[in-house]
């Protein structure tokens, strides 16, 4: 195994979850976004989490909906 010197850490913002939460940050209480996967759902779900905000899924047709409910 080859060990790598001076690579820079990547900033925390470009993982999936922080996708999210700028998603989130963005949005205001009743506001949507219609995702493809059950696996989005629950990303995002955790991604409100850490930011203390709540969200809501309901199915609709072969994707999800997925709305915040509180701040």
């Amino acid at each position: 195994m080859k060990i790598d010197k001076g690579v820079p850490i990547t900033s925390s913002s470009n993982t999936r979850s922080g996708k999210w939460k700028d998603l989130l940050g963005q949005m205001e209480v009743g506001d949507s976004v219609l995702v493809d996967t059950k696996t989005e759902t629950m990303t995002i779900r955790a991604a409100a989490k850490g930011l203390e905000m709540k969200v809501t899924v309901r199915g609709e047709d072969d994707k999800f909906r997925v709305w915040r409910v509180e701040v």
